[in-house]
C-alpha cells in the first residue's frame, strides 16, 4: 500500500512562499512514489474557531473531533496518513491564527491514561515542520520548531524540521532562490527516507 503524507498548509496567502517550498518537497515525494495531500487550513469551514474543550473526543473511544465541520473532518482525517507536515509562515512570532485553530483541534487525536500516559493513532508516525520567516531563527522560528517538536516527543514520533529564516520575498518569489528550493527538495528526500 502506498504511503501518504498530509501537508497542513498554514499560510493565509494562496501564493505564499511557504506553499511554494512545501510543494517542492511534495514534488520530490511524488518522485519517490509517496502521495502528498494538501490540507489548506486557512480555507477550511468551521463552526467554532478552534477547540471548544467539549471533551467529547475524550469521552469516546474514537479518535477525532466531534464538531462536524470542515476543520473537524480535516483533523480527524489525519489518522489515515503515514506522516504529517506543518507548512507555516511565522506570524506575529507564532503560527497564523488559522493554523492554530487546526492544531488546537488536534487535541482530539490524544487520549490520556490513568498514569498520565498518552495514546494516539499518530504514535510513531513522523511529524515534521517546514516554516518560513522574514527574520532569523532566534526571532521565534526556533520557538515554532520547539512548539511542534514537543508534542512529537509525547507521542514518541520521529521529528524532522526545515526552517527558512530571512525568507522575505514577495509572494511566490522564493521559487527563484535556488538554494531555498534545493533545501526544500532535500527535506522531501528526508521525509521519503523516513517512510521507506
Amino acid at each position: 500500500m502506498a504511503k501518504k503524507i498530509a501537508f497542513i498548509l498554514g499560510s493565509p496567502r494562496k501564493k505564499s512562499n511557504t506553499n511554494v517550498l512545501a510543494r517542492e518537497a511534495m514534488r520530490v515525494l511524488a518522485e519517490a512514489r509517496i502521495a502528498a495531500v494538501e490540507i489548506d487550513a486557512p480555507r477550511l469551514d468551521f463552526k467554532h474557531p478552534g477547540c471548544v474543550a467539549c471533551y467529547k473526543c475524550q469521552q469516546s473511544t474514537a479518535y477525532g473531533c466531534h464538531i462536524k465541520d470542515g476543520l473537524g473532518q480535516a483533523v480527524s482525517s489525519l489518522v489515515d496518513y503515514d506522516a504529517i507536515v506543518l507548512a507555516t509562515p511565522l506570524y506575529w512570532l507564532s503560527y497564523p491564527a488559522q493554523l492554530k485553530m487546526f492544531i488546537d483541534r488536534m487535541f482530539s487525536l490524544l487520549k490520556f491514561g490513568e498514569k498520565h500516559e498518552f495514546f494516539s493513532p499518530l504514535m510513531g508516525k513522523p511529524l515534521a515542520l517546514l516554516a518560513t520567516a522574514a527574520s532569523g531563527l532566534e526571532d521565534n522560528l526556533d520557538l515554532l520548531d520547539t512548539l511542534w517538536r514537543t508534542p512529537t516527543k509525547k507521542i514518541e514520533a520521529p521529528y524532522l524540521s526545515c526552517l527558512f529564516p530571512f525568507c522575505q520575498y514577495p509572494p511566490g518569489e522564493v521559487a527563484k532562490d535556488a538554494d531555498a528550493m534545493s533545501k526544500a527538495a532535500a527535506f522531501g528526500q528526508q521525509l521519503a527516507s523516513l517512510l521507506t
